[in-house]
């Protein structure tokens, strides 16, 4: 049965969501800015992508020689850069910079990023402030198309209270909102290509194929994501049939932009910056990569968002939907996915916080809590969403300096992902306890 819902309603809750979820990914920028610094940010993976605005709006270029020097004596080995042809360039994908840049036009037009006017903050680190801001306005969109999705599944309630836990109960929030990952534009551009897929179930073969675009550029954002754009092709080849030719023609132009770019600025036209990773690191089964995915004390996704076991319940009520093919992809994406990560030597993400790796098949899997949750028993229901507190209890955690304590606590960090007794969560739990019982200290010696 398909569900479409009242436009309006529909409308008026995905502004709701989207205003909740910006407000809330915002916090910890706005509380570092008006009172105090307390939240850090990942800096290294994120450096390029949050430095490539600014130089774009200043110079019209990609290279970083401007700020080699701030890289070299900030950080030992950046290894977010690379010198090709005489130009320092990013090792990175550049789709999380170009989407940022107008979130960089006021702070440098006003002077603000050279000057930010607080003692504690200076030029150049302040740009990982807008960087923050981009990011949590474009992974607050990523969330808004993921309530859209839902909606062409289930009914507008349900698929809210999905979107929150999406939003919340996963680590949507403790990375992709929080900096400008590869992550962050990788989320939005699959979301709306699902969005367009989603779409032909009411409105025809031919309303899918601008999907392709975004599929293709998801892609380009983060390489990972070439297995659900071929899953999908798959998928309109056998359900769209009539639209799979304009499919290919609507994902041409990223992967056109992308030569270029790679061609003028890489090198080539096939080098992507960190492709050395595909060859060097991988393994064809790796169970500890596999397991631990899942299980892991400091990297489990089911450790860090536990309602997400549901999904398998979801799973096998969705042969039942009328849209079960559709279930049926977004379950192979997740699978294929989640075993491309656990084939790397890094399965773990490696310095971070939680499940940062699983990002991006995180909406495929998610989807799949839609047929369960309307089958869920009031005492089902309450533990449903006792455990995604739970979840959004453990993302906050890592807004906090997104697992650098943790890292640094280690002997020679050299961390151990599966130690239990010293798990990350665990580690972040004692640290927030202990700065409680400071603060309650303070206040009944006063």
């Amino acid at each position: 049965m398909i569900v479409i819902d009242s436009g309006i309603s529909t409308r008026r809750t995905a502004l709701w969501l989207f205003l909740l979820t910006f407000i809330v990914y915002i916090f910890p920028l706005t509380y570092n800015l008006l009172h105090k610094p307390f939240f850090g940010t990942a800096q290294q993976d994120v450096a390029a992508a949050s430095f490539l605005p600014l130089v774009i709006l200043e110079s019209g270029d990609f290279t970083l020689e401007k700020y080699h020097n701030f890289f070299i004596q900030n950080w030992h080995s950046p290894y977010f850069v690379a010198e090709v042809n005489g130009r320092l360039v990013s090792r990175y994908p550049i789709a999380p910079a170009i989407l940022a840049i107008p979130f960089y036009g006021i702070p440098l037009g006003t002077g603000w990023l050279a000057h930010p006017h607080r003692d504690w903050l200076v030029f150049p680190w302040s740009v990982f402030y807008p960087a923050k801001f981009a990011a949590a306005f474009i992974t607050a969109l990523a969330v808004t198309m993921f309530f859209f999705c839902a909606c062409e599944l289930a009914d507008a309630r349900t698929s809210a209270l999905v979107t929150l836990a999406f939003a919340f109960g996963t680590s949507v929030w403790s990375t992709a909102s929080q900096a400008l990952w590869q992550h962050t534009p990788s989320l939005l551009f699959q979301l709306i290509g699902v969005w367009f897929v989603l779409r032909g179930r009411h409105q025809g073969a031919l309303a899918v194929a601008p999907g392709a675009l975004f599929f293709s550029a998801a892609t380009i954002a983060r390489a990972n994501n070439a297995l659900p754009a071929l899953l999908f092709t798959l998928y309109v080849f056998i359900e769209y049939r009539a639209a799979l030719t304009r499919w290919i023609v609507w994902a041409i132009p990223p992967v056109v932009l992308a030569v270029i770019y790679n061609t003028l600025y890489n090198g080539s036209p096939f080098v992507f910056g960190y492709q050395e990773g595909f060859t060097q690191t991988m393994s064809w089964l790796r169970l500890d990569g596999i397991v631990g995915l899942f299980l892991s004390p400091s990297r489990g996704l089911l450790i860090y968002s536990p309602f997400l076991a549901l999904t398998l319940y979801g799973a096998w009520l969705a042969r039942r939907e009328s849209a079960r093919r559709f279930y049926l992809f977004a379950a192979l994406v997740f699978v294929g996915m989640t075993y491309n990560v656990s084939m790397f030597q890094n399965w773990d993400g490696g310095w971070g916080y939680g499940t940062r790796l699983l990002v991006d098949a995180l909406p495929y899997l998610t989807f799949l809590l839609l047929p369960a949750l309307l089958r869920l028993g009031h005492i089902a229901r309450g533990a449903f969403w006792a455990s995604i507190a739970y979840a959004a209890i453990l993302q906050a955690f890592g807004l906090w300096d997104y697992g650098v304590r943790w890292h640094w606590h280690w002997e020679d960090y050299k961390f151990d992902v599966w130690d239990l007794a010293r798990s990350e969560p665990l580690f972040y739990l004692r640290q927030y306890l202990e700065m409680a019982g400071h603060y309650l200290n303070r206040l009944m010696t006063r």
